[in-house]
């Protein structure tokens, strides 16, 4: 069965703060982070194939005060040379650049497929009126806007910006707007979320960051809105993405449903064929 993963990070260490460098030593050692200096997109090509990934979003990042900056340039660059890569953008909420321009530029001029936005790490509501350009923006376009939802290990998140009820005025405001609620709004808010799908219909939640085991008690109602489910692995949080795409399998739903999440609701979303 194909998998289509939503939520790939890929970045050196010069993008990063020094604080997340420290975590992420902490986490996996001194030899991932040479591993990820070292990586080329031949080599993550060949490494996705093997983990059976038909096809990976990859994740830009503005996120100077936790995580840190991985450009748009960089990212699209990256997944220049195979279509197994579909590079995302980010926004700087605090240029004189105004978000709007930020947009386009992104989605026209680099060709990214949609943005991936980080409130908690950016400090700013997602309903904050200096992104509406960038939403308007989005929206015209028919691109997707990834929000980071729930809560963060990472130091220096502020949590309370990735309610994902804070997505409920930008829904309203942009009702064609396709947003993905990355995380589920994990730990505290999965019924949040989950309302979010019922109220919004194009509203989706990716299931990075969660253990496959817990969806169906983390969300009751998976079966009756499983078209907006997403797979996504966070990667390199989490190593193996063929052990997440297999515990999926493993779930307690029909077939249709599990090839929903695993891939023809993201390929529906991202307009795709593979």
């Amino acid at each position: 069965m194909s998998v289509i993963d939503i939520h790939i990070h890929v970045g050196k260490r010069e993008h990063l703060t020094e604080i997340f460098l420290n975590y992420f030593r902490n986490e996996f050692g001194e030899p991932a982070l040479q591993a990820m200096d070292d990586l080329t997109p031949a080599k993550f090509d060949k490494f996705l194939q093997l983990e059976g990934v038909d096809k990976g979003v990859l994740l830009s990042e503005y996120s100077p005060e936790v995580t840190g900056v991985v450009p748009n340039e960089f990212t699209v660059e990256f997944a220049r040379s195979t279509d197994r890569l579909i590079p995302f953008g980010s926004i700087n909420i605090n240029s004189s650049v105004d978000t709007g321009a930020q947009a386009e530029h992104a989605l026209k001029d680099l060709g990214c497929k949609g943005l991936k936005l980080l409130p908690s790490y950016g400090y700013y509501y997602p309903n904050d009126s200096r992104m509406y350009d960038a939403y308007e923006v989005a929206q015209n376009r028919g691109a997707i806007v990834m929000f980071h939802t729930g809560t963060s290990l990472f130091p220096k998140t502020r949590v309370r910006y990735a309610h994902p009820l804070l997505l409920d005025d930008v829904a309203v405001d942009f009702p064609e707007l396709r947003i993905v609620m990355c995380h589920g709004g994990r730990p505290f808010w999965y019924h949040e979320s989950e309302w979010m799908l019922r109220r919004h219909p194009n509203l989706f939640i990716d299931i990075s960051g969660i253990p496959p085991v817990q969806l169906p008690r983390n969300f009751p109602k998976l079966e009756r809105f499983y078209d907006r489910f997403l797979f996504g692995s966070d990667w390199p949080n989490f190593i193996s993405i063929r052990s997440q795409a297999d515990q999926v399998r493993e779930l307690p739903y029909n077939a249709e449903i599990i090839e929903a999440i695993l891939w023809s609701n993201a390929a529906r979303l991202l307009e795709i064929s593979i």
